[in-house]
Formats: C-alpha cells, sequence, structure tokens
C-alpha cells in the first residue's frame, strides 16, 4: 500500500498536469496570436485645402 505522502505527490502531478488542459490544448491548436485583417481597409483619406506661401 501506498504511504499517504505518495498518493499526495501523485494527486498533485495529476492536478498540475490537467490544470488548464483546455486553454493548453486551444494555444496547441490556434496559436496565441490574435487574427488580424489580411488586407485591412483603407483609411479615409481627408484633402485639406495647401496653404499658400505668403510673398512679400
Amino acid at each position: 500500500m501506498a504511504s499517504n505522502t505518495h498518493k499526495l505527490k501523485i494527486k498533485r502531478e495529476q492536478r498540475k498536469r490537467n490544470a488548464g488542459k483546455e486553454r493548453k490544448r486551444r494555444e496547441r491548436n490556434q496559436g496565441t496570436t490574435p487574427p488580424f485583417p489580411i488586407h485591412p481597409p483603407e483609411p479615409a483619406v481627408v484633402k485639406t485645402p495647401k496653404k499658400k506661401k505668403k510673398e512679400e
């Protein structure tokens, strides 16, 4: 029969191995880089009138 210390050690190892199992699986499959658009939409360009230089 295993000692209480050995049982506790095994339980702690199992808990550590199973902690965050869904998150670990998701990160393995999908990665951690957030998705970003390949062709981002063009920003709206606002044309402003050019100022003329003052001639003296």
